[in-house]
């Protein structure tokens, strides 16, 4: 799902501590407000001369001095002692000791005292010419200030999560070590939690992906504002925070926990797209006795996080013994049933979302997105199921079966193009892969309107046998596509290689790229990537009218998201969704 564009907050804030969520702004933002703020540092600058006989100051340029300064082109500083004034704390060393002629050049940055801010950087670069009752201190002065604000940015973002302000995964880690060790030393305990947000991939699908990204914001400043003044928290994944809880006891965890639970459900979180009522499942591990390492904290904390989500939403667990093993043994054995069961019983469905060339066209081409119902009649994630069934060895059967339901749908439907993803699983399984295409040789005159996709991270992990599965469809007249291009590093040789026909430009780059330079300038290199090599190019998770008109004036073959449509397992051609049985063909009955 998406890693959408997020935003960047400005204000200084106590490590782990985010200030007030704001509305995500547009991925590239930052990068390109760095160029504009180089440009502008660049233009804010200016010289002097220094008259160590008379010790005065001549600016070449009065007002740029004044704009540096702060102040009146008449209050610039005329002496050595009224700029040194205006140097905040101790003046530079190899500074002072130039201008009483001790050094032959210097360079040096500090903050300039101004009345209009706290401070402001200047670079300072100088050396002395001539000799005699000529001789004279040529000094340059230009403004660095957006450069160091960039670099504070930077930092800040080394330690804290860009779209809710708290601590990062990794930074988060180092202070649980410290927390960690400073509970042994002092003999005290306490907990860490790791909070799961239900159902965001249905906030996703339903409002969008900024959305999404407004509910984990606010959830994660809700979660802040109940905890202690020693406490800490971080986002660690997608939809996940840590929390190291400093001090506490059992009875307490379990207060801790339902406060938690109970302030991010208080209230709906109001997104652009409509209200959203949330909720989050808790895995609550206790410092240091169940864990005496981050490693071992965070791992135990997933595991009762796992066990909290299989009592339901808004529910909490707290780690035992048997938690861990239990649990991944149970997850296994649960979904290995699920997912057989849904085949068996031929609950594994097809949802179609339109590709189209053009926004005023009637679709003809789609991408098979894999949906399967549970036994209760609601839909089960593909994030639930298919990482399990990757693990569980299952995958290929899912593959088998969506090409399955593509055929069937094709053998109704003349006149429709489709795509259908297919795991490296399959492909690396000798046995699997061969079954594949077996399949599609015993329907060839419907493989020319298939296309089969594989991500780029997926070829990358095993280009050999990419290239061998890739030659074998195309010769039954399939396509190939390269899904999420741009996310991997493919290199040039191998795209050669694959006979690649279509590149789906990885959504992130596609989210928000009209307000993006930075991710105008990618796409533009994809495409001239792609003419080169004689490739089609499709555009994902476009969902403004903004995004796709300026996708297609940098020359996109097709347009895939929310703005053309959202997947659909009964679509008004398709009312009764994908057949599950293939058409008695023609061919066969004669024969």
């Amino acid at each position: 799902m998406a890693d959408n564009a997020k935003a960047f907050f400005h204000a200084k804030t106590e490590a782990g501590k985010a200030p007030e969520a704001s509305e995500p702004q547009a991925r590239g933002q930052f990068s390109v407000a760095s160029q504009e703020n180089d440009a502008a540092d660049r233009g804010l600058q200016t010289m002097f001369e220094f008259d160590p006989e008379t010790d005065s100051l001549k600016w070449s340029d009065q007002d740029a001095a004044a704009r540096i300064l702060g102040v009146d082109a008449e209050g610039v500083a005329a002496t050595r002692e009224a700029f040194s004034a205006c140097i905040k704390g101790a003046e530079d060393e190899a500074r002072a000791a130039a201008f009483v002629g001790e050094r032959p050049s210097y360079s040096c940055e500090y903050q300039l005292k101004r009345t209009d801010s706290e401070g402001h950087w200047v670079e300072e670069r100088g050396g002395w010419i001539g000799s005699g009752a000529s001789r004279r201190l040529i000094s340059v002065i230009r403004s660095i200030e957006n450069r160091k604000r960039r670099e504070e940015q930077l930092s800040w973002l080394a330690v804290n999560d860009e779209l809710t302000g708290h601590l990062n995964r990794t930074h988060l880690r180092k202070v649980l070590e410290t927390s960690l060790a400073g509970m042994i030393a002092e003999n005290r305990s306490g907990a860490y939690l790791l909070a799961g947000i239900d159902d965001v991939g249905a906030v996703n699908a339903d409002f969008g992906f900024d959305a999404a990204d407004k509910v984990i914001a606010e959830v994660g400043a809700r979660l802040s504002s109940v905890l202690g003044p020693e406490d800490r928290i971080g986002r660690v994944a997608g939809t996940k925070f840590g929390i190291i809880i400093s001090e506490t006891d059992p009875d307490q965890l379990r207060q801790i926990c339902v406060r938690l639970m109970n302030v991010v459900r208080e209230s709906v979180i109001e997104t652009k797209g409509g209200a959203v009522a949330a909720s989050i499942c808790l895995g609550a591990v206790t410092l240091p006795d169940q864990a005496d390492s981050s490693n071992a904290a965070m791992t135990r904390a997933e595991a009762a996080l796992d066990a909290a989500k299989r009592i339901g939403k808004s529910s909490w667990s707290a780690f035992t013994d048997k938690t861990d093993a239990v649990s991944m043994r149970r997850r296994n054995t649960h979904m290995s049933d699920v997912i057989l069961t849904a085949l068996n019983e031929r609950r594994v469905r097809l949802a179609f979302q339109p590709i189209v060339s053009d926004l005023d066209e009637t679709p003809k081409k789609f991408e098979c997105l894999i949906r399967m119902r549970g036994e209760d009649g609601q839909n089960i994630p593909a994030p639930e199921f298919i990482p399990a069934a990757e693990r569980l060895g299952l995958v290929h059967l899912l593959d088998r079966r969506v090409l399955e339901l593509a055929l069937n749908t094709l053998a109704v439907i003349p006149n429709i193009h489709l795509n259908v993803n297919i795991s490296m699983e399959t492909v690396k399984d000798f046995v699997w892969a061969e079954g594949y295409i077996a399949l599609l040789r015993n329907h060839q005159d419907l493989a020319r309107r298939i296309t089969v996709e594989l991500t780029e991270t997926q070829v990358i992990d095993s280009i050999d046998a990419s290239i061998e599965f890739v030659s074998e469809i195309k010769r039954l007249g399939c396509c190939f596509g390269i899904d999420d291009f741009g996310a991997g590093y493919t290199s040039f040789r191998n795209l050669k290689a694959m006979d690649i026909d279509i590149l789906k430009i990885d959504g992130s780059f596609v989210t928000g790229v009209s307000s993006s330079r930075e991710n105008q300038l990618f796409v533009r290199t994809l495409l001239d990537l792609a003419r080169n090599f004689g490739m089609q190019t499709v555009a994902e998770w476009v969902d403004n009218e903004a995004d796709a008109m300026l996708l297609k004036g940098l020359g996109v073959d097709f347009l895939q998201g929310f703005l053309i449509g959202k997947p659909e397992t009964n679509p008004d051609w398709l009312p009764d969704g994908a057949p599950n049985e293939a058409p008695q063909r023609a061919d066969r009955r004669q024969s």
